[in-house]
C-alpha cells in the first residue's frame, strides 16, 4: 500500500510539473501577443534598431540634455509626493527652492539624516541616488 501511494504522489508531481512547465499563461483561447520572433523580431529592429543600437542612441540623446533636462526625467517619480510643479503634497513643496537647498536635503537623507518628521520616508529614495543624479534633479528642482 506505502508503494502504491508513493508511486501515486509521483504520478501527480509530475503531471502537475508538466502542466507548469508547458502552460503559456495566456488566457485560454486568446492569441499569445506577447511574444515578438521571427518576422516579428526583424520588424521591430528594422525600425527601432537592435538593443546596442538603443542604447548608443539613448547614451547620445542623455549627453545633449541639460542637467534641468536629466532632472526633469528624474523628477517623474518625486510628482507622487511633491506635485507636478513642485506644489508639494505629502511632501513639502519644492517650487521656489534652489539648488543648494535640494543638494543639501538629499545628501543629508542620503546618509540618513532628519530634516523633519517624514525624513525616513526619503531616506530610500536619495540612498541610491548618485552625485550627478542630485546635481540634476536640483537644477531641475531651480526651474520649477
Amino acid at each position: 500500500m506505502k508503494n502504491l501511494t508513493v508511486a501515486a504522489l509521483l504520478v501527480v508531481a509530475g503531471i502537475i510539473v508538466t502542466a507548469i512547465s508547458t502552460s503559456s499563461l495566456e488566457i485560454q483561447g486568446h492569441p499569445d501577443n506577447n511574444k515578438c520572433i521571427g518576422q516579428c523580431y526583424a520588424d521591430y529592429v528594422a525600425a527601432n534598431g537592435n538593443i546596442v543600437e538603443q542604447e548608443r542612441l539613448r547614451a547620445e540623446a542623455a549627453a545633449s540634455m541639460s542637467p534641468a533636462e536629466l532632472g526633469k526625467t528624474a523628477y517623474v517619480p518625486c510628482q507622487a509626493c511633491h506635485g507636478a510643479s513642485g506644489e508639494g503634497g505629502v511632501g513639502p513643496a519644492l517650487a521656489g527652492r534652489d539648488a543648494a537647498f535640494v543638494v543639501d536635503a538629499l545628501n543629508t537623507y542620503k546618509t540618513n539624516g532628519t530634516r523633519g518628521a517624514q525624513s525616513a520616508l526619503m531616506w530610500g529614495v536619495a540612498g541610491p541616488l548618485s552625485e550627478t543624479e542630485i546635481d540634476n534633479l536640483a537644477a531641475f528642482v531651480d526651474t520649477l
